[in-house]
């Protein structure tokens, strides 16, 4: 497993949605929210890019 950051620029919107989202894969295992940053850390068995698609594939725009 691997952990990813990605930064949400709409982070105000999207913040709670890609938590929820996240939370509900069977390929995640842990999720954490840096309000400060306005990032999303992601632990997934996906690659980078995967995961990437993954969100983005929720309406959710991630980089």
């Amino acid at each position: 497993m691997s952990t990813y950051t990605f930064e949400l620029p709409d982070f105000a919107s999207e913040a709670d949605l890609a938590e929820r989202t996240l939370r509900g894969l069977d390929t995640v295992s842990g999720v954490s929210v840096d309000r400060a940053a306005e990032t999303i850390s992601v632990t997934s068995t996906l690659s980078y890019s995967e995961m990437l698609d993954v969100i983005r594939q929720n309406g959710i725009s991630a980089r």
